[in-house]
């Protein structure tokens, strides 16, 4: 079974022998295996190259000939008995090196439940010794990126999955004080080389983004993740069990770890791959030598044999995992109980939706029969989920900005827009705009007529947006 799997650019300014030695190092400096005193000595690795020591076992192999390829196998079990095989494998083309990382674990005997197993280490040690290469517009790191204030031309553009990255986009919004819900720098090194972070500068930045990215951003302290390409995003909201920032990245990891184990590696980033290229090039020089000795012969087509059987049995476990585990998954929102409404109407402000959903179903539950199976159901969709977002801060903060109006001080003007509120003047009024809709535009008098106006005109906007 597949319980992790990546692959993402590496700094192809080193040598393809490079992952070879990350792979030596990665075991050398762990204090958790047995091979570690073998492979600290620096021993020399050349493709066939094994180290074997008790349970565990090391293989190397290398190939440069028509393309340069170099990949490692490192086995261990555990011991419930539980074999957990990590494959490394790498390709150089050009000025471009790629890497995969995949852990599997199988067992014997029957076990009750298997576990993921952490992250290998070994991600760390290639982005440490080798670095991250390009992706699109990145660079692959165990950091996280943070945007400019001018940089909401990029931000539109990984968001709209026209960046030309390979890796996701963890979007990391600001809070309404400019901060991040998440601590940015662990979620970054939790989700090294399985995607990018990306941290928003400001609230008002998200604003000035919302129009260029069709309002699909996430804002208010929100992060979301955003599949290559356009493919679509999966939110997470800092209300109710997300409210812990800790919870959430456990979340966003636990997701983006799922989702991975189903893209397709590329062919040259497989251990099976080199198997085959390897045990070709030697059949194509032993024919050319003009070599008669069939044990020779036998050796190299077993070989061959081998790596295909071993291609088969990779593409026969990845149909079963495709096949069965969709109904496993703890992902899976029908499986979780969720109800998916359709809306052609974005959010102009957090959970905006879902806050005029809650009021409709408190509302129902209100006017139900008591003890009867639709107000139980009714409580229980209210109880469920949380309608906590923008709308009571936006309507407090408006208030007291309208309450004592007089004129449109810079104070003013700034809290306003703020909110999201392009001010722009028009005769002897300010014309109002919400967050870029230009069907919620409101006039405000550029001097207040009575003690009230202000008042009325925060009832106004109150009754026609919230």
């Amino acid at each position: 079974m597949i319980t992790y799997r990546t692959q993402f650019p590496l700094n192809p300014e080193h040598d393809i022998h490079r992952v070879l030695d990350a792979g030596r190092v990665w075991i050398a400096n762990s204090p958790h295996y047995a091979l570690s005193g073998v492979l600290s000595g620096d021993p020399e690795i050349v493709d066939g190259t094994r180290f074997s020591l008790d349970d565990e076992s090391m293989t190397f192999r290398h190939y440069e000939a028509d393309e340069q390829l170099a990949s490692f196998r490192f086995e261990v079990s555990d011991s419930s008995g539980v074999r957990w095989v990590t494959e490394v494998a790498a390709v150089k083309q050009d000025d471009k090196m790629s890497v995969s990382i995949q852990l599997s674990a199988d067992a014997e005997q029957p076990l009750e439940k298997l576990g993921q197993g952490k992250a290998p280490y070994i991600v760390k040690v290639l982005l440490r010794d080798i670095g991250g290469g390009k992706d699109g517009a990145l660079t692959v790191s165990d950091r996280p990126y943070y945007l400019d204030e001018d940089e909401v031309a990029l931000a539109a553009s990984l968001i709209n999955g026209t960046a030309q990255c390979q890796l996701p986009i963890v979007y990391v919004s600001a809070n309404n004080d400019n901060s991040a819900h998440v601590h940015a720098s662990q979620l970054a090194g939790w989700l090294a080389g399985m995607a990018h972070v990306i941290v928003e500068p400001s609230r008002d930045f998200s604003f000035r983004l919302m129009p260029q990215v069709y309002n699909e951003n996430a804002y208010g302290g929100a992060v979301a993740i955003y599949w290559p390409d356009g493919m679509g995003k999966w939110s997470f909201m800092p209300v109710n069990q997300y409210a812990d920032p800790k919870v959430m990245q456990g979340a966003i990891t636990a997701k983006l770890r799922n989702s991975l184990l189903y893209q397709r590696l590329k062919s040259q980033c497989r251990w099976g791959y080199i198997q085959e290229k390897v045990a070709k090039a030697k059949l194509e020089a032993l024919k050319a030598s003009g070599s008669d000795q069939v044990a020779d012969y036998i050796e190299l087509f077993d070989n061959e044999i081998a790596a295909k059987d071993e291609e088969i049995h990779r593409l026969e476990s990845e149909i079963a995992r495709l096949k069965y585990g969709s109904f496993n998954r703890p992902d899976n929102p029908i499986q979780d109980g969720a109800i998916a409404l359709i809306s052609g109407e974005p959010d102009l402000y957090q959970a905006e939706r879902l806050a005029l959903v809650m009021e409709a179903l408190v509302a129902a539950r209100d006017s139900a029969e008591p003890h009867s199976r639709r107000r139980d159901i009714l409580s229980d969709l209210i109880e469920q989920n949380s309608s906590n977002g923008e709308r009571e801060s936006i309507l407090t903060t408006l208030k007291a900005q309208l309450r004592a109006y007089k004129s449109m001080s810079s104070a003013t003007r700034q809290s306003l827009e703020g909110l999201g509120f392009a001010v722009h003047e028009d005769g002897k009024h300010y014309k109002l705009i919400f967050r870029g809709d230009e069907r919620y535009s409101f006039t405000l008098a550029k001097t207040g007529s009575d003690s009230r106006g202000g008042l009325n005109s925060y009832s106004d906007l109150k009754k026609r947006l919230f």
